[in-house]
């Protein structure tokens, strides 16, 4: 296998398993807060002994300006986390995962508004099918199950924290090593969500060790491995190329989700899922210019 056809086969392998996250967490019998923090906390503890010495060394070095980056940056992680995680008890994998991932068109928004750059028309037309689709999805999604738009709201607020996440932390990577940005941010999350679960009063032990045993796979699985090795992937191809690829998750998601819970798309929600996917293959490829 050339180095080329082995770098597409790893970023394949990086969105399966960012894809089987929402399975996971669907099959964990646990509150979802408490299923939030050991996802991070546990996915920390997996990367602290080979990134902690990098963290430690590179920390001193951080002003206070950027040292509340990394704490803003955790915090939006782990509401991120526990807002997305929420959604998949009220709303079907496919509609989460799908509106989970509209976070580059946020990313993209919130851009626009700090640094009041007006937007290309390519980006105009993005941001209307982004719309339209959300809104045919919100449609499909009326009465479905009881709660079921509270869950396309709170897979849109994971987006619009996931979002934050990246905007918060941009320019970390420059200030600190990959290995110490991804520890410290991880961190910073993890506590985040202990707070949060703390407030909730969700007790953190007395689940069954199978439902330990998912909260281990979710961290390794679709954190560890799967954004591990979506960063690395961005080594080989240009960012756009890699965000392209990860377009293929709700899919991805949405076929093991019929596989093991038998989890049909209805007309309206693939109409919508087929705009929001557009418009984000626009935003990914306008990266390019």
């Amino acid at each position: 296998m050339t180095t080329s056809a082995r770098a597409y086969v790893l970023l394949a392998v990086a969105v399966l398993c960012i894809s089987v996250g929402s399975i996971f967490i669907r099959f964990a019998a646990a509150p979802p807060l408490v299923t939030a923090f050991y996802r991070i906390t546990l996915a920390t503890l997996i990367v602290a002994p080979f990134a902690a010495g990098s963290a430690v060394r590179a920390w001193p070095a951080l002003s206070g300006r950027r040292r509340l980056a990394v704490v803003g940056s955790g915090i939006a992680l782990g509401v991120h986390f526990a807002t997305w995680i929420a959604s998949l008890s009220y709303t079907s994998v496919a509609v989460s995962v799908l509106l989970v991932n509209t976070a580059p068109l946020f990313t993209l928004a919130f851009s626009r508004l700090v640094l009041r750059e007006a937007a290309t028309p390519e980006v105009a037309v993005a941001m209307a099918l982004a719309v339209a689709g959300a809104a045919l999805i919100a449609v499909a999604d009326w009465g479905r199950t009881a709660g079921s738009l509270l869950g396309a709201g709170l897979a849109l607020a994971g987006a619009v924290t996931l979002s934050a996440y990246h905007v918060v932390g941009r320019g970390l990577r420059d200030a600190l090593p990959l290995p110490a940005y991804v520890v410290s941010v991880w961190a910073a999350a993890a506590a985040t969500m202990a707070a949060i679960v703390c407030a909730s009063g969700d007790a953190l032990t007395g689940y069954s060790a199978r439902t330990y045993g998912l909260f281990a796979a979710l961290a390794l699985i679709p954190t560890v491995a799967g954004h591990g090795l979506v960063n690395r992937s961005l080594r080989s191809f240009p960012a756009p190329t890699v965000g392209l690829f990860l377009l293929g998750e709700p899919v991805a998601a949405a076929a093991l989700a019929y596989g093991f819970f038998g989890e049909r798309i209805g007309a309206l929600t693939l109409a919508g899922g087929v705009l929001v996917m557009a418009a984000l293959a626009i935003v990914v490829r306008s990266e390019v210019a």
